[in-house]
């Protein structure tokens, strides 16, 4: 059943409560608020959708990571690409909310942002300290 829910649609259209909720459990060192957040979008999904039957729900949203970028970068893994796309929504998130919300160590968002670097797919606007991410127009 949970194969059919539409979570990128759920996040996409909560995107500023996903983000409060990585934010409050990234300050809490708890992960519960998140877990909170995404368990209250998928009971409401389900809700919304009971004595239906189950189908395949179409994504609303278009693909977000373009084909012609899959094609002009066929070697990049499927987690580098998660990476992209977090810092595409969000280009102030640190490495620790991004490695929380996709569930790898902050070592790895490290070692996906270089190469998304290398590759020219990001660019760091402003200091390390202060200076944000940006997903660059290929």
């Amino acid at each position: 059943m949970f194969e059919h829910l539409p979570v990128e649609n759920m996040v996409y259209a909560n995107q500023q409560q996903y983000y409060d909720a990585i934010t409050a459990s990234s300050n809490a060192a708890d992960s519960g608020p998140f877990i909170d957040f995404m368990l209250g979008e998928i009971q409401k999904a389900l809700e919304a959708h009971k004595r239906e039957p189950i189908k395949k729900v179409p994504n609303k949203i278009p693909n977000k990571v373009p084909n012609k970028l899959l094609q002009a970068f066929p070697e990049m893994q499927s987690m580098a690409w998660s990476v992209y796309l977090q810092i595409a929504a969000n280009g102030h998130l640190t490495t620790m909310q991004m490695a929380e919300t996709l569930g790898i160590s902050d070592r790895m968002v490290r070692k996906h942002i270089n190469t998304l670097k290398a590759k020219g797919l990001i660019t760091r606007i402003g200091s390390n300290k202060t200076g944000h991410w940006k997903a660059n127009k290929i």
